[in-house]
């Protein structure tokens, strides 16, 4: 084998560079940013890191806004029945004053003094002895509504004391007067004088009619 010239040129060497003289190597837009303004390349990582530092969506902001969108597809829309709901009212309920056990809010005081010792005129009574709870119930709630539709200003309710003064009906009418059924007609009721049956009535004065109600503030004349 014939040794080569240490002087001589590799000849490889010689047509590989003949080959690629002429070849010019390809770059990309992205590159001839990079070479032109170094500062390009870290910009572009910098950016790639903030992306990926982004929370996804599933996470807890993604569950907030996800509860928020079921929350309003829950809310009534105005047109269905959700718009018929009404908002509940600040307003207390109506009340009878009961001035057997010291009670006065919103009865004057010359009103109070006159029921108190009955000298206000009874027009009308009803007398429940004899009477079951829930017949007495019954008859009271129609008496009294009858009443106050009838323009009745006071009217006795006679209970009966009962065995030892612990009657059921003597009991049970104060609490059935501040009933919803007839708390709205009833303005106040005290414990009957003697002569009308004592601890075992009670005097009812009713509720004046809407175009009457003033008086009730200026005390009964």
């Amino acid at each position: 084998m014939r040794k080569r010239n240490a002087d001589q040129p590799d000849e490889d060497l010689v047509v590989w560079e003949r080959v690629t003289s002429n070849v010019k190597p390809i770059r990309s837009a992205r590159f001839a940013a990079q070479k032109h303004d170094p500062d390009a390349k870290s910009s572009s990582s910098k950016q790639k890191a903030v992306k990926s530092a982004k929370p996804k969506s599933s996470g807890a902001k993604g569950m907030a806004k996800g509860v928020a969108n079921v929350s309003a597809s829950k809310t009534p829309s105005r047109n269905g029945l959700g718009a018929l709901a009404q908002p509940v009212s600040s307003t207390p309920p109506v009340t009878p004053v009961d001035l057997r056990t010291g009670e006065h809010a919103g009865l004057d005081k010359s009103t109070r003094r006159k029921l108190f010792r009955g000298d206000v005129p009874v027009t009308r009574q009803l007398d429940l002895h004899g009477m079951t709870a829930a017949q007495a119930e019954m008859r009271l709630t129609g008496f009294i509504q009858e009443s106050a539709h009838n323009g009745h200003r006071c009217v006795l309710v006679i209970t009966g004391k009962g065995v030892r003064g612990d009657g059921v009906l003597r009991r049970h009418v104060p609490l059935w007067f501040k009933n919803h059924n007839l708390a709205g007609l009833i303005l106040a009721f005290a414990e009957a004088r003697p002569a009308d049956g004592g601890s075992g009535a009670l005097y009812v004065l009713l509720r004046r009619r809407r175009g009457e109600a003033s008086h009730d503030r200026k005390g009964i004349s």
